[in-house]
């Protein structure tokens, strides 16, 4: 094989990993809001949880490092700086959804946000 068939057969390589990747980490995050809700409707999160949960998720949001660092250490160890950027779309979907079911709650549930 010449050196330009290696370079392609890699980018379509890395590019079919990545992808399978940000696929699987999307699957997890429609799975992570179906439980938050279930838990949050069937009442299983009493209100001091509730309201821990609403306030480490806002300072999550606030703070953005740590999405930032999940995002570079995905994008390191599962493809690239093109894969970082996947990840920290998916990360971020998956906090700013899971702040959102939290305060829907909190409204529902008439406590303070």
């Amino acid at each position: 094989m010449s050196n330009a068939q290696q370079f392609f057969m890699f980018i379509g390589i890395m590019t079919c990993l990545i992808g399978s990747f940000s696929l699987f980490i999307y699957i997890l995050t429609v799975l992570h809001t179906l439980m938050v809700k279930k838990s949050i409707n069937n009442v299983k999160t009493s209100d001091e949880r509730l309201i821990k949960l609403y306030n480490g998720m806002k300072n999550t949001l606030d703070n953005k490092s740590k999405i930032i660092i999940a995002a570079v250490v995905m994008g390191i160890f599962c493809g690239g700086i093109i894969g970082g950027f996947f990840y920290y779309y998916f990360i971020k979907k998956l906090f700013t959804n899971s702040y959102e079911i939290y305060k829907n709650a909190m409204i529902q549930r008439n406590l303070p946000l």
